[in-house]
């Protein structure tokens, strides 16, 4: 039986893989079971993690979520919103 953590990290590797669709890079953090997405101020990721109920992915401090049944839509949002954010010159 796959451990939480273990699924977490996988849906985090499918979720980076979908990114790259995107021109979006990130990269996985096992320390804190995270993906964080390379935004346009060097050194402040945008970090996504899986909610605790493995259910959603997360990010901007959990304001934003999307099913992980979905890891293409979820790119996309995600893509989004960093671009988003690049537009308004700051992150969140």
């Amino acid at each position: 039986m796959e451990t939480s953590r273990q699924l977490e990290l996988d849906l985090l590797a499918e979720l980076r893989a979908a990114l790259t669709q995107h021109d979006v890079r990130s990269e996985i953090s096992e320390d804190v079971a995270g993906l964080a997405v390379t935004t346009k101020t060097p050194g402040v990721p945008l970090w996504v993690f899986v909610s605790f109920s493995s259910r959603y992915f997360s990010w901007a401090g959990a304001n934003h979520q999307h099913p992980v049944n979905d890891i293409a839509g979820a790119a996309r949002r995600i893509a989004e919103h960093v671009q988003g954010l690049h537009l308004l010159g700051g992150e969140e």
